[in-house]
């Protein structure tokens, strides 16, 4: 049997935490950070100042009813287990989570001793219970979920405290430094949601970008063959090629879906070879 007794904060040293200038510097630091990974970079660092060693962060664009649309269009970012991260929400067992009910019901902050307390109290599903054991979360942390900024985006992220200190010190730790960890948090997403997101059928190579861009652009195939020097059936194929592993039907989806992104209007990405 599954014992979910958790540890008592009775003699645990209280975790680390910024001053609010120390914080406020972390937050414009985020805030200036050219590219994806040096906004995680100092994110994580300063996540790590507040005492939360382990974080994972999701976002999609592409909600679909209560799931987050194909997975393969969604962001996953972790510091420690991308590739779990990556499978819990591949094989659907998410769906089965409550901490993924509450994430996707509400916004802000939730102690990680809640969905303990839900159980406790008959409130969850069998299933739901099935899954809370199959996980086994042994840490204490905090569930951030942020609010909605277009109608099928959801971000949410998971800082888990070191292991060993229990949930109520945890939960004392959050109450004291709220403000500071969620500007924190807040920015990280909003900073990172807004950046090009590097998912893998977004891919594409720089011929085939440019040639999305110019009909973006507005113009027909007989302007870019005049503006690239490219012969009209290499630009067909350079866009067949673009729609088939964007996995669209038509050019005007590649587009929409690039831009849906951030990936149509950039140079400096991880280009498909």
């Amino acid at each position: 049997m599954t014992s979910h007794m958790r540890p008592s904060a009775a003699g645990c040293a209280p975790l680390p935490a910024l001053s609010q200038s120390e914080a406020l510097g972390r937050v414009a630091a985020i805030a200036e950070a050219p590219d994806m990974e040096i906004a995680w970079a100092v994110f994580v660092a300063a996540a790590r100042a507040m005492g939360f060693e382990r974080i994972n962060y999701g976002y999609t664009r592409y909600r679909t009813g209560a799931g987050i649309g194909d997975p393969a269009d969604a962001m996953f970012l972790s510091t420690h287990a991308l590739d779990r991260v990556i499978a819990f929400h591949t094989t659907g067992l998410y769906l089965q989570s409550a901490d993924y009910r509450w994430t996707r019901d509400n916004c802000g902050a939730c102690s990680w001793g809640w969905v303990h307390d839900e159980r406790a109290a008959g409130r969850l599903s069998p299933q739901e219970i099935r899954t809370m054991d199959k996980l086994g979360r042994s840490r204490a942390g905090y569930s951030v979920s942020f609010p909605v900024g277009a109608p099928r985006s959801k971000g949410a992220m998971g800082l888990a405290a070191p292991r060993e200190v229990p949930q109520e010190l945890v939960d004392a730790h959050w109450r004291d430094h709220s403000d500071a960890l969620l500007a924190l948090t807040h920015m990280a997403h909003f900073k990172l949601s807004q950046l090009p997101l590097p998912v893998a059928a977004a891919r594409l190579t720089p011929r085939q970008r440019e040639c999305l861009q110019w009909v973006a652009d507005g113009k027909t195939q007989a302007d870019i063959t005049q503006i690239t020097g490219m012969a009209a059936s290499t630009i067909e194929r350079h866009l067949s090629r673009a729609r088939d592993h964007l996995r669209v039907e038509t050019t005007a989806q590649a587009i929409a879906k690039l831009a849906f992104l951030n990936q149509l209007w950039v140079t400096q990405l991880d280009e498909a070879p």
